[in-house]
């Protein structure tokens, strides 16, 4: 027997189809009753980033739909099939969800870095040395052509 889910020391779950009904109570509790438990919502955060468990409902899904056993009088088959593509939707969604919340969290830590006065002078200096490389390159060219000049004057 295969253990899917080991949460807080003890087995809570041993089947993906289990996992995928609880994702459905919590979708569920969350849409229509608009109340969840913290405890819930944390759950249903660590499976949408489990790959494991998403790769595994896809698979489930696709054996009950790819089934040989499907008939006009087998509701049971699509209902569990419908039920697993459900809890890998709402799985996508919510890790849609925190990767924009981070996307979003990571452009805002980003422009106060840029627009902060630490990186102000950090451009001020580094504009300052180019400004400094960039004259005495030019002094060094400068030195080059009056050496090539003095030295053609010399050689007529």
């Amino acid at each position: 027997m295969k253990l899917h889910e080991i949460y807080e020391g003890y087995v809570r779950f041993r089947s993906v189809r289990e996992i995928a009904s609880r994702i459905l109570s919590i979708e569920m509790s969350i849409k229509y009753g608009g109340k969840c438990k913290q405890q819930d919502l944390d759950w249903l955060v660590l499976k949408s980033e489990d790959e494991n468990l998403l790769n595994s409902l896809r698979r489930e899904a696709k054996r009950y739909t790819n089934s040989n056993k499907l008939g006009f009088g087998d509701g049971n088959y699509l209902t569990t099939a419908s039920d697993l593509a459900k809890a890998l939707d709402v799985l996508v969604q919510e890790k849609r969800t925190l990767d924009g919340k981070a996307r979003t969290k990571i452009n805002q830590a980003t422009d106060e870095v840029i627009h902060s006065d630490e990186m102000a002078e950090i451009v001020k200096q580094q504009a300052y040395i180019d400004l400094q490389n960039s004259y005495a390159q030019a002094e060094s060219d400068s030195a080059k052509r009056v050496g090539a000049l003095a030295k053609s004057a010399t050689d007529i």
